[in-house]
C-alpha cells in the first residue's frame, strides 16, 4: 500500500495518544482474540461443542483475517485508514460481545463462529490501516520508534497470549478475556478521537474485486470445513465429496479471474521466477 497522504498545508504529526489507540487495536486481535488457542478446551466443555467445531472456531479468524487483510488495505488506501480502523474497533467489540455471551447448546455455535469471525475482519480493518497510518503520521527515528512499538503490539500480544488466556481462564472465566477485549476496543477508539484521516494518492479508476474476493472466500471456507470435518464424517460421504468440488472448482474460478483482473487483489505476477523468464528469452534468441 502507499503510504503517501492526501494533507492539508501543515502536515498532521502522530502522538503518543494516537500510537498507543492504534497498540490498542493490535492487541485486540494477537492478545485478546488469538487466546482462544489455549482456551479452546475450557470453552467447548461450557458451550457443548464436538472438537472438530471448535477446530473450525479456532481457525475461522485467522482465515477471515487472510481473505481480507490485502482488499480491506486496499480499500483504507481509499475511503480513509483512520474511517477503517474504527470499523475494525466496533467489529471486535461486536465480535468479542457475541463470543463472550455465547450460550451453551444449539445456539453455541452460530454465536462463536459468527463472533470469531467478526474478529478476523476486525485484525483485517485494523492491521494494515494501522500500519498505513503509523508510516504516514511519523517521519525518521521517531517512525522507528512508532514502528517498533506497534510491532511489541502484535508480536508481543502473541507472545503472551497464552500466559494471559490460562491466567484469565483460570482465575475469571474465558468470557472475561472478550470482555476485556471490548474494554480496550473502547479505550483505543477513545485515544485515536481527533486524529485526521489519511488517504492515498489514487491513480486512474478502482474497482473493487468483487468477483475475486468472493471466489477467494469460498474457496477457502469449503477447504477449512473439508479439512476439520472430513475425518468426522467421513472422506467419501456425499457432503465431504461436494466440499471437494466446491474447493477445486471455485479455487480454479479464483485463478481464471485474477490471472485476467487489471486491479485482482492477488498479482499472480508477483510469483514468476524473473530468472527462468529470462533464460527462455535468452534460448529464444540463441535459437
Amino acid at each position: 500500500m502507499s503510504a503517501n497522504a492526501v494533507s492539508g498545508p501543515t502536515p498532521y504529526q502522530g502522538n503518543d495518544r494516537l500510537l498507543f489507540g492504534i497498540i490498542m487495536g493490535v492487541i485486540a486481535f494477537w492478545l485478546f482474540a488469538q487466546t482462544t488457542l489455549n482456551v479452546a478446551p475450557d470453552m467447548q466443555k461450557d458451550l457443548g461443542l464436538d472438537a472438530s467445531m471448535m477446530n473450525i472456531a479456532v481457525a475461522i479468524t485467522a482465515l477471515f483475517s487472510g481473505i481480507f487483510i490485502v482488499v480491506i488495505g486496499g480499500l483504507a488506501d481509499r475511503v480513509g485508514r483512520l474511517k477503517v480502523v474504527k470499523i475494525g474497533f466496533f467489529l471486535n467489540m461486536l465480535g468479542s460481545l457475541l463470543i463472550g455471551l455465547a450460550p451453551a447448546g444449539d445456539l453455541a455455535t452460530a454465536f462463536l463462529l459468527t463472533g470469531r469471525a467478526l474478529q478476523g475482519l476486525s485484525a483485517a480493518c485494523i492491521m494494515p490501516a494501522s500500519l498505513a497510518l503509523v508510516k504516514t503520521y511519523w517521519d525518521g527515528p521517531a517512525r522507528q520508534r512508532a514502528v517498533s512499538l506497534w510491532s511489541i503490539g502484535s508480536w508481543g500480544g502473541s507472545g503472551v497470549c497464552s500466559l494471559f488466556g490460562g491466567f484469565m481462564a483460570q482465575n475469571f472465566g474465558w468470557r472475561y478475556i472478550f470482555f476485556a477485549s471490548i474494554i480496550v476496543s473502547v479505550i483505543g477508539l477513545l485515544m485515536i478521537k481527533g486524529t485526521p484521516d489519511s488517504k492515498a494518492e489514487t491513480k486512474g479508476d478502482y474497482k473493487f474485486d468483487f468477483a475475486g474476493v468472493v471466489t477467494f472466500m469460498i474457496a477457502m471456507v469449503a477447504l477449512q470445513i473439508l479439512v476439520t470435518q472430513g475425518n468426522k464424517l467421513g472422506w467419501t460421504s456425499p457432503f465431504i465429496l461436494s466440499l471437494a468440488g466446491i474447493t477445486a472448482v471455485f479455487g480454479i474460478l479464483f485463478f481464471m479471474i485474477e490471472s485476467r483482473a487489471a486491479q485482482g487483489f492477488v498479482d499472480f505476477k508477483l510469483f514468476r521466477n524473473p530468472y527462468m523468464d529470462s533464460s527462455r528469452f535468452a534460448s529464444a534468441n540463441v535459437g
